[in-house]
């Protein structure tokens, strides 16, 4: 399953440009061939990358209690030298959403929100023009795509403060109609904006803020940000690149708009994203420190069923059972078309994986598919 942030036109839209000022152009040269690398897992790894056609590839295989493999192979630009590092970042689009989900999760513990706060509460100001469809709608819906919002955000919000933004937001989301039934799944961004909304106001800093100080931080996570990674005219990490590997510059422009930063903006290593992974495995388990058990076993419990499927979604992450992981995984896909990464996590078999490429899918089947296929074969087989 794909999750998306946006289409190519929505991009391009938000970027205030057109696609053509923010492309430069595909490189000419060949992709880089694989190679024997420092470990085989990497080397696996590369010869996947070249595989599949992608300039950069990372991954890592976690478990409860240790980072057990992790690489990052490849070239900044398509094209270019072997120069991606494992200190390199990459974009997780969605799956920026269980971080966010994780930084609600820390508010609930310190009693400054609960999963049961309606949309009402958090915005009383809105009383007179919220529809009333969406002033019982509690946090733990809006996390779980139930509230029947919007997928995204369609004016342009782009005076004051980010969370001046977030609340402009949502109060012109919360007066419209909702496009389908409460507690029936419909995926949506401006959701997890609105959750940033919440978190803006009531940890009295920006949702950004409260981000690093309470989720990266403590994780031991130091290389994340947000929107595209590195600096203009430099390849100082991996570009992004379209499904043509058209390479797009690291401007301001070159991503969603900001305001879409808790569903979907956040870069980081992939030893970083490792370090999260391997967080959420352990709170499976019942032994990290970072929340009440309670409540970091809330965020993965399912919620809402997807339509015509055994899944589910709970919050930040879908709830699946797989046969490769002995039972129930949760996973979830992210991409702003310009990248794509993957995480799935088997809590049964406690262990799991994270990958990142630097290109957009496109049209084209999931890039990381082939890529976790694999890595479950590596990690069964120790080869």
């Amino acid at each position: 399953m794909k999750y998306p942030i946006l289409a190519a036109a929505a991009l391009c839209a938000l970027a205030g440009g057109s696609c053509q000022e923010l492309i430069l152009g595909p490189e000419r040269a060949m992709l880089v061939p694989p190679s024997v690398q420092p470990t085989r897992f990497a080397t696996v790894l590369d010869s996947l990358r070249y595989a599949l056609d992608l300039p950069a590839l990372a991954a890592a295989i976690v478990t409860d209690d240790s980072i057990v493999e992790a690489a990052a192979v490849g070239s900044r630009r398509y094209g270019g030298p072997a120069n991606v590092t494992s200190a390199d970042q990459f974009h997780l689009g969605s799956c920026t959403k269980a971080f966010t989900a994780t930084l609600m999760a820390v508010l609930v513990d310190e009693g400054r929100v609960s999963w049961a706060t309606t949309l009402g509460e958090a915005f009383p100001e809105l009383a007179s023009s919220m529809r009333p469809e969406y002033r019982t709608v509690t946090l733990r819906e809006l996390l779980s795509h139930s509230a029947g919002l919007l997928r995204d955000t369609r004016p342009t919000f782009d005076r004051g403060t980010m969370p001046e933004r977030r609340a402009a937001l949502a109060a012109w989301a919360l007066a419209q109609p909702p496009i389908g039934p409460r507690g029936t799944l419909a995926y949506s961004n401006v959701g997890y904006i609105i959750a940033g909304a919440i978190a803006d106001r009531v940890a009295a800093a920006p949702f950004e803020e409260r981000m690093v100080a309470k989720v990266l931080r403590p994780l031991g996570i130091t290389s994340a940000g947000f929107g595209p990674m590195g600096t203009p005219g430099l390849a100082d990490e991996p570009l992004q690149h379209t499904t043509n590997h058209a390479v797009v510059e690291p401007t301001a422009d070159a991503d969603v708009d900001p305001i879409y930063d808790p569903s979907g903006r956040l870069h980081m290593s992939i030893g970083d994203w490792a370090r999260f992974a391997r967080w959420r495995l352990a709170a499976e388990a019942g032994h990290q420190t970072l929340l009440r058990d309670e409540t970091a076993r809330a965020l993965t419990d399912s919620i809402v069923p997807y339509p015509g499927s055994a899944d589910s979604y709970a919050m930040g992450w879908v709830v699946a059972d797989r046969a490769w992981a002995g039972g129930r995984s949760l996973q979830h896909n992210g991409s702003n078309i310009l990248n794509y990464a993957s995480a799935v996590l088997a809590p049964v078999a406690r262990w799991g994986m994270v990958v990142a490429t630097n290109q957009g899918p496109g049209e084209a089947e999931n890039p990381a598919n082939p890529v976790l296929g694999r890595l479950i074969q590596f990690r069964q087989s120790g080869r």
